[in-house]
């Protein structure tokens, strides 16, 4: 079904998450307007791990929508 998602996506995946950062780059990639935000050296909590990208990332994000 993400093909038929229209409305615009972040996908947030990090280097040490339990979710799959590929994962997360595949749900990007299948969305009709989808962008993905890697998070390097970072968790599940990635906010905390990796501030200086994360917070960047969705402001890229917002601002481009």
């Amino acid at each position: 079904d993400l093909p038929s998602i229209g409305v615009p996506t972040l996908a947030i995946g990090a280097e040490f998450d339990t979710m799959d950062p590929a994962a997360m780059k595949t749900i990007a990639d299948e969305v009709q307007n989808g962008r993905y935000l890697f998070c390097p050296n970072a968790g599940h909590m990635a906010m905390f791990d990796a501030p200086d990208t994360y917070y960047p990332g969705i402001i890229s994000f917002v601002k481009g929508l």
